[in-house]
């Protein structure tokens, strides 16, 4: 279950990645500092007072609020003569507001915000904008995205967000919300950042309500016998998993015991939200058995079943939880 879509600015609805990049070297440079080959890179996804900091690590003269000033000045100038909007990006924004509320998580300064989103037409379709300078933190930690989620009433783990940049793609992901991945061409995504990204389209006109992606499944943060602790949901003995949430589950409601194991009826959630691929744990001792029925009607239904010991079953459900709509039944005693 989706409950909103969250979208980043920069790279996504304006080209605008260029601009700072020029903007930015030509600052430096007429300020004494030396551009690095790797500045660019790291200035993605950072806050404003995060880059204009960094900037005067680069040898700038002042202090990171005189530097962020001139600086958003001069965007501002660039984005009067010519704002670079992404071909169809106010389309598809439209397109997804008509499916669900909608918000803006991006690393520009709250005027450029509202000066691209009046330019485009665009103030109207969301119900909460925020600047990483209005949050503690720049991504890629993850606090934008969680503030508007929070903002929104939509728990983090049933936001998807779009991002370009890989310092976006791991703010989001942090957040525990599903990706999709929108990478500019001259910006390609770091490989760890790629993994994060549950789909990674070429443009952002392929983004439809087809195709964005079911909400996050959430993670498993510690299991030891008799005791699991998963993020958004606490503690308990034994979970039943899926995409955007889950709960505690007896292992015995439907009469499963070891043999002959986890039944039809015990997945039957996981596919009503969504799961398209099934981890189903045996026990640390893999004493819990599985239904063959329950293979098989997994199975009839094309829906890829894993079968392993508590300890890897669950290393392998957050490994697929970052990218796919798995589903899961974790026992953690057995």
């Amino acid at each position: 279950m989706v409950d909103a879509v969250i979208f980043d600015l920069d790279g996504i609805l304006v080209d605008s990645e260029p601009v700072w990049e020029r903007v930015r070297r030509r600052y430096v440079d007429s300020n004494g500092g030396r551009w690095q080959p790797d500045t660019q890179r790291r200035l993605m996804g950072m806050s404003t007072g995060e880059w204009a900091g960094y900037l005067g690590e680069l040898g700038v003269p002042g202090t990171a609020d005189q530097i962020a000033a001139e600086v958003v000045e001069e965007m501002a100038r660039e984005y009067e003569v010519r704002m670079p909007v992404v071909d169809g990006a106010p389309e598809v924004v439209r397109r997804i507001a008509r499916h669900w509320p909608l918000g803006l998580a991006s690393s520009s300064p709250p005027r450029l915000i509202e000066v691209a989103l009046a330019a485009t037409g665009l103030t109207d379709q969301f119900r909460v904008t925020l600047s990483t300078e209005q949050v503690p933190r720049g991504k890629p930690a993850p606090d934008v995205y969680l503030a508007v989620a929070d903002r929104l009433g939509v728990p983090a783990e049933h936001c998807v967000a779009v991002e370009d940049s890989s310092n976006g793609v791991r703010s989001a992901a942090a957040a525990g919300m599903r990706v999709v991945a929108v990478p500019h061409a001259s910006y390609p995504l770091d490989p760890d950042a790629e993994q994060l990204a549950a789909l990674v389209l070429p443009e952002i006109t392929e983004l439809t309500e087809e195709t964005v992606p079911p909400a996050r499944s959430p993670r498993i943060l510690e299991v030891a016998w008799g005791r699991m602790v998963v993020d958004g949901l606490g503690e308990a003995k034994d979970f039943k998993l899926y995409p955007g949430g889950g709960r505690p589950w007896d292992w015995s409601e439907t009469g499963t015991r070891h043999e002959p194991g986890i039944q039809p009826a015990d997945v039957e959630e996981l596919l009503a939200n969504g799961a398209t691929r099934v981890v189903l744990s045996e026990g640390f001792d893999g004493v819990l058995r599985v239904d063959p029925a329950t293979l098989r009607f997994l199975a009839e239904r094309e829906i890829e079943a894993y079968v392993a010991p508590t300890g890897e079953a669950v290393e392998l459900y957050n490994t697929l939880a970052a990218r796919e709509p798995v589903g899961g039944l974790f026992h953690s005693t057995c």
